[in-house]
């Protein structure tokens, strides 16, 4: 399974870092989709001035976004039971696991990032808008500039 690896000992304990990584990454990606969620929550709860005024369908991305989460969730859960259950496990036995569990969820992923790219909210009307005044910055004197406007997004 690893190519360097001359020892079993070596290769329990490369198999345990890549579980470990791999845990970590699902942990991590878990806690982004909680803040996400939060701030979604709480934007909804209580809109800011920019985000009534704003003409990006944002929520619909938002909900894309939720759903390709679950699905790249789902698939690095299947990574980690992958590997947890070793070569000779039934999920590296059988093909057909792979396709369901990474080719099919991430080609729904690629699917859903197509129908509704994010890149489409970044249009010529949005970059003439950060020469504007930003709402939110009430009564100051700043002028955004295209940086900024990157910044804050």
């Amino acid at each position: 399974m690893l190519g360097k690896a001359k020892k079993q000992s070596d290769v329990d304990l490369g198999e345990n870092i890549i579980i470990a990584g791999l845990a970590i990454q699902v942990l991590f990606f878990g806690l982004f989709v909680i803040v996400s969620a939060i701030f979604h929550f709480r934007i909804r709860a209580m809109p800011s001035l920019r985000s009534k005024q704003i003409s990006v369908p944002w929520q619909s991305y938002l909900f894309i976004l939720y759903i390709a989460s679950a699905l790249i969730l789902v698939r690095s859960v299947f990574r980690i039971a992958e590997y947890v259950m070793g070569s000779d496990g039934v999920l590296l036995q059988h093909e057909y696991f792979l396709y369901i569990f990474d080719a099919t969820l991430m080609s729904l992923v690629m699917i859903l990032f197509n129908l509704r790219h994010p890149g489409s909210i970044v249009n010529k009307e949005n970059l003439k808008m950060a020469h504007l005044r930003d709402p939110e910055s009430g009564e100051s004197a700043h002028e955004m500039t295209r940086e900024s406007v990157r910044v804050h997004k």
